[in-house]
């Protein structure tokens, strides 16, 4: 269910769908604030300046575009509806074109030096397999992932403060216990990067041709689960 579906639902049930009141006034003072912020930043740390302004459109992308990895994957079960689904997708394809560029660079230079090389090329083992399934687990009972946590909290959802908090712990904990799954896990799994073994350019021509496959079913899917309505 998106996110919207859902607000309506609640103020439905409660019998309290209100005119809401415009926020547009402090969304523009909250970006004269960024602006400001962007110039003292931009003399002395520019990076920071960059990062502040990228966020910030960030920011503005996942607000307007209802953009969340846990809807993404549950709409389709609950409502049918593989837009969200669809959009993942395809920024994965972007995505893939665009390390490809910068990897191909690094790789060429450097090596397979998997510290060097940009992407976080890391182990796969059975740690990603649970660590996948617990965060799955949790993101499902928050109501969202981090970008759709942050997002609610920006429009002033009170309940997502909590969820932050439990971010915050399960961080912590994940960084004070990091070193036993280290020793126990992730030393000894296997780091597994395709193009040690095939061309890059065969690599992500498989890799699109893949995605594309799973955009395809993924609208099918959609118009299957639209008529049965």
């Amino acid at each position: 269910m998106e996110s919207n579906d859902m607000d309506l639902l609640i103020k439905q049930r409660h019998g309290q769908a209100e005119k809401e009141k415009s926020q547009v006034h402090y969304g523009v003072i909250l970006i004269i604030i960024s602006l400001m912020l962007t110039l003292v930043l931009w003399k002395k740390h520019y990076n920071y300046a960059v990062c502040l302004g990228v966020g910030v459109i960030i920011g503005i992308i996942l607000r307007y575009s209802r953009f969340c990895f846990s809807a993404a994957f549950r709409n389709p079960f609950i409502t049918g509806n593989t837009r969200l689904l669809r959009g993942m997708i395809l920024a994965m394809m972007v995505s893939t074109v665009g390390f490809a560029i910068i990897q191909s660079r690094y790789v060429h230079i450097k090596g397979f030096n998997y510290d060097k090389i940009p992407g976080a090329v890391s182990s796969v083992g059975v740690h990603v397999m649970i660590g996948a399934f617990i965060f799955g687990i949790g993101m499902v009972l928050a109501g969202g992932c981090a970008s759709g946590v942050l997002m609610r909290i920006g429009e002033g959802h009170a309940l997502h403060w909590v969820v932050l908090v439990g971010f915050i712990i399960g961080t912590l904990l994940g960084a004070k216990d990091y070193s036993f799954w280290y020793e126990h896990f992730i030393k000894n799994a296997k780091t597994i990067y395709f193009v040690e073994y095939l061309d890059l350019k065969t690599v992500v021509v498989i890799q699109l041709i893949v995605l594309a496959i799973l955009y395809k079913i993924a609208l099918w899917y959609e118009n299957k689960s639209l008529k049965k309505l």
